[in-house]
């Protein structure tokens, strides 16, 4: 590994630090302003809706023009968004549109900066590198999981938002004085920036044309976007059914339990050699995913919560980290952008799906399911005991479904041998 990938790792581990601290201080900040958790999710909604609507223009920014300036710039539009969030503060006002204003551009430029430093790793490292880049990065997002709410929730309340927006510019300034000592050619193939010569529908098919070129490419997009549709209905029950159980207390250990996870499976990947296909490898830890969430559901006890959490955490970093080599390996340089902006807006454009269906699924259908239907729901609770099966079902029925898939899927000669 060169030192030159280390300066980019450590400055995007300040950078997102002091994001993830923003992130926290929002959210609180919404909440205590407006009491509902409605808000929140619209919040969240506008921070997933940027990278379903503009991933396969950023995927024709980072394949044209030198990632370096798109990271700058995009890193640069963040940091600007923060400090006007900041000088809102100021006004002492609440303007629930304003907000929503702030997490869509903030979200818009870090996914643009995320594509251009993920477009960059065929570049930044040589080709036996790549799976370690990609476990460091997973590194990256563990350590923010479990240092940033830890330091947002001590800091918040002496310091308010308008203390973590501050911070979050240091950590800006800092970042960036690291960066910038990156040479640019780095960041591109060589000879230079590319003219756009095709128009812009060409470009942007482009990255889902070769992915489509290609059945193994298709059927692996295809098969994480119905993963990740699974694990965000199950992950979005976590706090009210943890909450129903305990308190905030339980709900600090279930998160500790999962940062922990993906710290250790981060660690792990970047490490240790596979022994098995990165496919083969990519099958086995999406088994195991399902198998965990179907731990966490299966009894109505924090402990089994925690075990599940941490499991799936775990092997979440090395199916991400394996997924991720194999896409650099499989893309030729001149596509990465495009390619990863393609299969980006497809995996997480069915999320906001997910949003929407697990709030009626948990509160109407499944107990007016278990009342209509008393044999079936006899059944289910000596298999699953009593209590919170309206949350627990869900956990089960996706954690089942997603490895049903995974078999599915991963039986296909083209995925197996990919």
């Amino acid at each position: 590994m060169n030192k030159n990938f280390y300066y980019v790792w450590f400055s995007r581990f300040v950078s997102i630090l002091g994001s993830s601290l923003t992130t926290f201080g929002v959210s609180v900040w919404v909440f205590g302003e407006t009491g509902k958790a409605t808000p929140m999710a619209v919040t969240m909604l506008c921070s997933i809706l940027p990278s379903v609507i503009f991933a396969p223009l950023s995927g024709i920014v980072c394949d044209y023009f030198n990632r370096k300036k798109v990271i700058l710039i995009a890193d640069s539009t963040a940091a600007a968004t923060s400090l006007l969030l900041l000088l809102y503060l100021m006004t002492e006002r609440f303007d629930f549109g304003i907000i929503c204003a702030f997490t869509f551009i903030n979200a818009t430029a870090n996914m643009l900066d995320n594509n251009a430093y993920q477009a960059s790793l065929s570049t930044l490292v040589q080709e036996n590198d790549i799976k370690k880049a990609g476990g460091m990065n997973q590194i990256i997002e563990s350590v923010s999981s479990i240092i940033a709410p830890v330091c947002a929730g001590i800091l918040y309340y002496p310091v308010g938002l308008q203390g973590l927006l501050v911070i979050d510019l240091c950590t800006f300034i800092v970042a960036m004085l690291i960066f910038i000592r990156v040479p640019s050619g780095l960041f591109s193939d060589p000879g230079g920036e590319k003219k756009v010569q095709e128009n812009v529908f060409e470009n942007i098919l482009a990255g889902f044309q070769f992915i489509f070129s290609a059945r193994g490419l298709t059927l692996l997009m295809i098969f994480f976007a119905f993963f990740n549709f699974f694990l965000n209905v199950s992950d979005s029950l976590t706090e009210p059914l943890v909450l129903s159980l305990g308190n905030s207390f339980d709900m600090g250990l279930v998160k500790m339990a999962g940062g922990i996870g993906i710290l250790l499976g981060s660690l792990f990947i970047t490490e240790k050699g596979m022994k098995y296909s990165y496919s083969k490898s990519i099958f086995i830890s999406a088994i195991i995913t399902g198998a965990s969430i179907c731990i966490m559901g299966i009894r109505n006890n924090i402990g089994f919560i925690i075990l599940g959490e941490f499991v799936f955490l775990f092997v979440t970093p090395i199916v991400n980290t394996l997924a991720g080599t194999l896409w650099i390996l499989k893309t030729p340089k001149e596509l990465q952008g495009r390619v990863y902006a393609a299969r980006s807006m497809v995996a997480k454009g069915i999320i906001p799906l997910s949003y929407l269906l697990v709030g009626p699924l948990a509160d109407s259908w499944i107990p007016a399911f278990l009342q209509n239907y008393p044999n079936a729901g006899k059944v289910i609770q000596i298999a699953l005991g009593d209590g919170n099966l309206n949350y627990r079902l869900v956990y089960v029925a996706a954690g089942m479904t997603a490895i049903i898939f995974a078999v599915l899927f991963f039986s296909q000669k083209e995925l197996r041998q990919l």
